[in-house]
């Protein structure tokens, strides 16, 4: 009886397995996964994967993606195994130090940018200058500093390997390096980072994008977040506000007027958060941003102009 031939791995064949190997798994975007791990691997891009679909990988890159596709299965993220990930259209380097940037979080760099380029007066001034408190990757400061030519940018995170990380994209990307480069980084808890700056430190916007999950939800969370990301960056507290009500304190002393302060939340914290803005007793317009989904995604105030 003859012996049936050895499995040959192209690259259409590697790709195929993987996805369905994933699917029965439960990991989320099987095919997406596979093609990126696959991709990064042979170091090409997803589409070359199918302008090369009938080649055979050499067995070293074989063996090296079966370790990938094996972290993948245990919910690993596939940003951390590459170490990359993208927002705004921007490549950002990523590791276990910081949240993985995700889409929902470009609504509320949209809203800045389109706000600001709505501000003749702050670009005849030089600015916007804005403050991004927990900054992470760096993802928000970098994109806005990206499309805001005249914008001056503060990025804070308690973190220092996150910080390292966010400068290390930000020169990347162009925006970064010593003062006056677009973007400037600073360690520390919150507005705590800013203090050696002259007072009054104002900033036309402070953004941020915080700890928002409640702490007893955290168990919950999908296994990929739940087991992968950092707790700091996702650890909100027990209604999962803390953050946000320590941004509303401090930016009081921060904020310039007729700047914007604006939050990214959890779906469901809007109404604790519109109160929590309009009892502060200094804010106005106080409002929620959706998303490309339609669903909230970051409350909004503004700081009264000056009579």
């Amino acid at each position: 009886m003859a012996t049936p031939p050895a499995q040959v791995w192209t690259i259409g064949s590697l790709l195929t397995w993987t996805t369905d190997f994933f699917a029965r798994k439960n990991i989320d975007e099987p095919r997406l996964s596979a093609e990126l791990l696959l991709a990064h691997v042979l170091n090409c891009s997803r589409m070359a994967l199918y302008t090369q679909y009938e080649r055979v990988p050499p067995d070293a890159q074989i063996a090296a993606f079966r370790d990938l596709v094996k972290q993948r299965s245990s919910h690993v993220p596939v940003a951390y195994l590459i170490g990359k990930a993208w927002f705004f259209s921007l490549e950002l380097a990523v590791s276990r130090d910081v949240l993985i940037p995700r889409p929902d979080t470009e609504t509320l760099v949209e809203f800045v940018i389109q706000h600001a380029r709505q501000r003749p007066d702050w670009a005849a001034q030089n600015s916007p200058r804005i403050l991004d408190l927990c900054t992470g990757s760096g993802a928000i400061a970098i994109a806005l500093a990206k499309h805001l030519p005249t914008a001056a940018l503060v990025a804070t995170d308690i973190s220092a390997p996150a910080l390292d990380l966010a400068r290390k994209n930000a020169d990347a990307n162009a925006v970064g390096g010593t003062p006056p480069a677009p973007v400037s980084f600073f360690q520390g808890d919150l507005f705590a980072a800013i203090e050696h700056m002259p007072a009054p430190a104002l900033f036309h916007v402070i953004a941020s994008n915080p700890p928002y999950i409640p702490s007893d939800d955290l168990p919950r969370l999908p296994p990929g977040i739940r087991d992968h990301e950092p707790r700091l960056a996702l650890d909100g507290g027990a209604d999962g506000l803390d953050f946000h009500r320590r941004i509303v304190a401090g930016a009081r002393h921060h904020l310039h007027p007729g700047g914007l302060l604006i939050m990214e939340m959890q779906l469901d914290q809007g109404p604790a958060l519109t109160a929590l803005l309009e009892a502060a007793g200094w804010l106005e317009k106080v409002r929620i941003i959706k998303d490309a989904a339609k669903l909230p995604r970051c409350i909004i105030a503004f700081r009264p102009s000056e009579p």
